[in-house]
């Protein structure tokens, strides 16, 4: 039988005592023991922090490689001004620096005035004033003011390249100098030259008897447009008639008495004589009388007429003798015709009247006017008003017209009416061509101010940042390789507009180049940058 040994001083659990418990180890052992690991947690987690505060970034692995090693030299980029640090003109003052003390110029309202600092211009060779008073211009009118303060106009707004520019999509002009003119706008009224308005009517009721003229026809100073009868006018005609041949049969019977001498005749047969003349003469005048109040024009010496030329020029009475005898051909006259007869050169534009009618004093039969010109009521604001002076040029165009019409102020309401609250200024406008309508309506231009040399940009290059009018000026050495691609802010005050363009008072010389069509980005760009530092005005 075999046997094994055994290490007396090995006990199984079987040999130890039963209900004996092995001894744990103390606090203080296992802090000894835990001491490393937590001291490479501690040393992790400051690791960690130091590298999100720092911005430490892990290599890419092309950055590890040879290839990849050109990868590291990149230039460190300026997030605030969207350009490499070392090209940034903002945060390297010395590749270009900016003003350090602004002068605000009090006579144009703007820093860095161009006009009075003409080394301010971003232009290449000579630089070129303004060939007219803008500081006159300025004050002709009240004008949109710039904030003094503002300090945004220090900024420049710069590119990291041309090729970036160009993505920018932005484009570019010249500021040029071309014809502008300053106006104020405002609606009009075409209507009928008040004093070459006639308003016919007969001075008596009556029929009318012929009708020679219709509606749009053109007459002549004397034409006669209607006849009417009329039973007083026949009366008034007879009476002068009679008057007439009274005084014929007394002058006659006087003259006959002084033929027979003084001896032959008493005294008093010639005294009675010549006051029977003089009483008959008396009827002639008041006949007259009673003919020029009807509208008649009543010719001298019908007194030695003999009675068949004197009904014929009673009948004809206020026609002339052509028009006699048109109206003579075509039948009997009678005495009791009045004539409406065109008192001026012009155009029949309202007519009711026909052969055969009884027609009362009391309403126009025909209304002419002389359509070579008409009257302009322009509605000016209240307000504006005070800019406008009899003599200014004013330019109207009529609604659905494509070519305007000038004339000059006329007459200027001394009062402003009380349901539109403006004021009526009157225009003569001429009208050969009768292009112009009457009660038409258009628009109307008072020109204030003319200029043929007045400094502009298009509309789209200026912009309103908050405190001031501004363009964006492009640095004269833009296009120089290696030169900063900055674009200059300036502060611009503004005159006359149109459709196109707007002129640029102060703030702009010409040939400056400015930035157009896409000039917002650069005010975004300008308003994201003095959000950090402020504009420095205050606000």
């Amino acid at each position: 039988m075999s046997t094994i040994a055994t290490d007396p001083s090995h006990k199984t659990p079987e040999s130890q005592p039963s209900g004996s418990v092995r001894p744990r180890p103390g606090i203080a052992s296992r802090i000894i023991r835990a001491l490393p690991t937590l001291a490479t947690f501690t040393l992790l987690g400051a690791v960690g922090w130091a590298g999100h505060h720092y911005g430490w970034k892990l290599p890419k692995a092309s950055e590890l490689s040879e290839s990849g090693a050109a990868a590291t030299t990149k230039p460190e980029w300026c997030a605030a001004h969207g350009v490499p640090e070392d090209q940034c003109v903002e945060c390297q003052k010395n590749l270009m620096p900016a003003s350090a003390n602004p002068v605000w110029c009090k006579l144009h309202g703007v820093s860095e005035c161009p006009t009075c600092r003409p080394e301010l211009a971003q232009v290449t060779g000579t630089t070129k004033l303004p060939q007219y008073d803008t500081v006159a211009a300025l004050g002709q009118f009240h004008r949109a003011e710039n904030n003094s303060r503002c300090r945004k106009f220090l900024t420049r707004i710069q590119f990291e390249s041309l090729a970036a520019f160009e993505k920018a999509l932005i484009d570019v002009d010249v500021a040029l100098e071309k014809p502008m003119v300053e106006s104020l706008q405002m609606n009009g009224e075409l209507g009928y030259d008040q004093t070459q308005l006639a308003h016919l009517s007969t001075r008596v009721p009556g029929t009318v008897w012929k009708v020679f003229k219709r509606l749009g026809d053109e007459v002549r100073v004397g034409d006669v447009i209607a006849l009417v009868d009329a039973v007083e006018v026949g009366k008034a005609k007879s009476e002068l008639g009679r008057s007439v041949v009274h005084l014929q049969l007394k002058q006659k019977s006087l003259d006959a008495i002084r033929r027979a001498g003084a001896g032959s005749v008493a005294e008093r047969t010639v005294r009675e004589a010549e006051a029977a003349q003089e009483e008959a003469y008396l009827q002639v005048v008041l006949a007259q009388q009673a003919l020029i109040n009807l509208g008649f024009q009543v010719p001298q010496g019908l007194e030695k007429l003999d009675a068949e030329k004197l009904t014929r020029k009673l009948q004809g009475l206020g026609l002339t003798d052509e028009w006699h005898d048109k109206i003579a051909a075509g039948g009997s006259m009678t005495m009791n015709l009045i004539p409406i007869i065109a008192p001026q050169q012009g155009m029949i534009v309202e007519m009711d009247i026909v052969a055969g009618e009884v027609v009362s004093s009391d309403k126009a039969l025909v209304t002419l006017t002389d359509l070579r010109q008409l009257w302009l009521t322009l509605h000016v604001k209240q307000e504006e008003a005070k800019y406008v002076q009899a003599g200014q040029t004013v330019r109207f165009q009529p609604d659905g017209g494509k070519e305007t019409v000038s004339g000059r102020v006329e007459w200027i309401s001394p009062a402003v009416d009380p349901v539109t609250r403006t004021v009526k200024v009157r225009v003569a406008l001429p009208n050969e061509n009768f292009a112009l309508k009457a009660n038409g309506f258009g628009t109307g231009w008072i020109v204030l101010r003319e200029e043929l040399h007045a400094v502009t940009v298009p509309k789209e290059a200026l912009q309103w940042e908050g405190d001031c009018h501004v363009v964006f000026v492009r640095d004269r050495n833009f296009l120089k390789d290696g030169s900063p691609k900055v674009f200059h802010i300036r502060q611009v005050r503004i005159g006359a507009k149109n459709d196109t363009h707007v002129e640029l008072l102060a703030g702009v010389l010409p040939g400056e180049v400015v930035a157009s069509k896409g000039s917002a980005a650069l005010k975004a760009q300008l308003l994201k940058n003095s959000l950090g530092d402020g504009c420095g005005c205050g606000h």
